[in-house]
């Protein structure tokens, strides 16, 4: 059976990483333990959301910490352009089969950065372990 580890946040767009720590209302920590028996990420799920006017951006997922075996992993996420001067949405699901190795008992941690404009998006990341 598979794990699946999500986090989530309210995020105030940065060009610098920023880890998630909550998951809906609840505050968690940022960092976790793979648990016994996982060797890998198997799939990785971003989805995010936002309103406002005249904002370009591409939000980036970060896998990080001494349980990545091969190192940093970023991953792009959905791309958003809202045009003109009246405010608009944007909002879209991403999902990535993967096989990034991890060590169990270690921990890993989930990060978000934008780039172009920056905007305050609500973020949802869901990894799938095997």
């Amino acid at each position: 059976m598979a794990i699946v580890i999500t986090r989530t946040g309210v995020i105030a767009g940065s060009t610098s990483f920023q880890a998630l720590s909550a998951v809906a209302g609840a505050t968690v920590s940022s960092s976790f333990t793979i648990p016994t028996g996982v060797s890998s990420v198997k799939q990785i799920s971003i989805g995010q959301s936002g309103d406002g006017a005249g904002e370009e951006l591409t939000g980036l997922v970060k896998l990080s910490g001494n349980a990545v075996k091969d190192g940093d992993a970023v991953f792009t996420g959905v791309a958003a352009n809202v045009s003109g001067t009246a405010t608009g949405s944007f909002m879209g699901n991403m999902s990535y089969d993967t096989d990034i190795k991890v060590q169990a008992g270690n921990s890993m941690e989930i990060s978000y950065a934008q780039v172009g404009s920056t905007a305050t998006v609500d973020l949802a990341v869901t990894l799938q372990f095997n």
